[in-house]
């Protein structure tokens, strides 16, 4: 039984390989299709890879960029927030991002951030969960040695130095150990969405005879709060909340 188990668990791992090969040939194909301006046949390929359950940031950002030279920008925005839920660390994401933001209708002031918040948020996306995840791990190596030269050793200069180094790569470890969880938590859970109809008109209850709040246009970026029946309860930048029905949008 173990020997078939085996068996079935390298087979996986050669269809994992295999899968993951072919998914690099069609990334480089779509590359090549996109530079030769062909872009539906490069975002055919794109298709392939994610149909495939692979992403990246990197698969993310392309996707976006043949969008945006199709001119579907919500699609576009919508891959460029899709990379940065993988790698908010990603400058050239961010750029773009802004760039296709630039061709939607709606412009929507944000509620203004504490300090405090605001510089967490700039720290925790200051590397990719990936990232994070190294560095806890460096820094918890390093921590064992630090405790090492703290209890071990006979000089007292390489006591205090012991000392010292590991509550800071205690400090470090602890906080990039939380960054990575918490990308980690934010690239599996869909708490965002990207407007894809031309215009929608959100209302006051999941229901469409219900009271007109305000109208938001495609490529406009909401926050969901709740679903029920068909529709989702959003709330947008500047704070405003209301309902629309799920079909309107697309989450990520």
């Amino acid at each position: 039984m173990k020997r078939y188990t085996l068996l079935i668990l390298m087979a996986l791992a050669t269809l994992s390989a295999k899968a993951q090969h072919e998914a690099q040939q069609w990334f480089e194909q779509a590359n090549a299709a996109y530079n030769a301006g062909n872009y539906d046949s490069a975002l055919m390929l794109y298709d392939r890879i994610t149909d495939a359950n692979l992403e990246s940031a990197p698969l993310y950002l392309n996707m976006g960029n043949t969008h945006y030279k199709m001119r579907n920008y919500p699609m576009a925005i919508y891959c460029y927030e899709k990379a940065l839920k993988l790698d908010p660390s990603n400058d050239d994401v961010h750029a773009n991002l802004a760039i296709a933001n630039l061709a939607i209708v709606d412009r929507i002031d944000e509620v203004p951030q504490s300090f405090i918040v605001k510089g967490w948020n700039t720290l925790k996306q200051a590397f990719s969960g990936r990232q994070w995840t190294v560095l806890s791990i460096v820094a918890f190596g390093l921590l064992l040695v630090s405790l090492f030269l703290f209890l071990r050793s006979g000089r007292m200069g390489w006591r205090k130095s012991g000392f010292f180094a590991g509550i800071l790569m205690l400090v470090v470890f602890a906080l990039s150990a939380l960054f990575a969880a918490q990308q980690k938590r934010a690239s599996l859970t869909e708490d965002h969405a990207i407007i894809i109809t031309p215009t929608v008109t959100v209302k006051s209850t999941p229901n469409e005879a219900s009271v007109d709040l305000f109208v938001l246009h495609e490529g406009t970026k909401v926050e969901l709060l709740d679903h029920a029946d068909g529709w989702n309860k959003v709330k947008i930048a500047n704070g405003s909340i209301g309902w629309l029905q799920s079909e309107t949008m697309l989450p990520f």
